[in-house]
């Protein structure tokens, strides 16, 4: 049964592509999956393409305003892949003194209307998944999803927001609101700043 699983699986990708969607619908002539159409969802994402210079605060009390935050840096790369369908981040830095390496895949489900994020690091065996939205008068990309305090594993609602400030500089500031909370609070900000050999492209 598990081998036959997998043909079932296939057979029913085939037909998706060759069968009729509705009774009286002509088969398509050439038998292939229908053209892909990218809106302008992907200029947002083309733009952010490039190697961008990191700085980075994380607030390692977040609920004492007072408290300094912890500093780093890191490099960022982003590029189109798959034929330009989704961007790829890899991002390099360190947190707390320990190397830090991340890769997220961003993409514009056409089917949801959503921008989706996908995240991977190496502090993390779970990947974050996030959907949102852009505003185009604020020129700010918002992303929303669900996240798990690190230590008590208690569930956290999360916000991130990328503001395209240029097309050499954007923000980005990730918040969280813990279960029970009564307020969200500010965890971490990111400036980008591309790279000069970079800006001349």
């Amino acid at each position: 049964m598990k081998r036959f699983l997998p043909v079932c699986a296939f057979a029913a990708l085939v037909l998706a592509f060759t069968v009729p969607a509705g009774a009286g619908d002509k088969k398509k002539e050439d038998g292939g999956p229908p053209p892909i159409k990218r809106g302008p969802e992907y200029k947002i994402l083309e733009s952010l393409v490039g190697t961008f210079d990191a700085q980075v605060k994380l607030y390692v009390d977040p609920t004492d305003p007072k408290a300094p935050p912890k500093e780093s840096k890191g490099v960022l790369t982003r590029k189109m892949i798959l034929g330009g369908n989704f961007m790829q981040e890899s991002y390099k830095g360190e947190f707390f003194g320990s190397p830090f390496t991340g890769i997220g895949i961003v993409g514009f489900d056409s089917n949801q209307k959503k921008y989706v994020n996908t995240w991977f690091d190496s502090m993390s065996t779970a990947p974050m998944i996030m959907y949102g939205t852009y505003d185009a008068d604020k020129k700010t990309l918002t992303m929303v999803g669900d996240d798990f305090e690190p230590n008590s594993k208690k569930k956290m609602k999360a916000r991130d927001v990328l503001k395209i400030v240029s097309a050499e500089t954007q923000t980005f500031e990730m918040f969280r609101l813990p279960e029970g909370a009564p307020a969200e609070f500010k965890i971490m900000d990111i400036s980008y700043t591309k790279r000069k050999d970079e800006k001349k492209k």
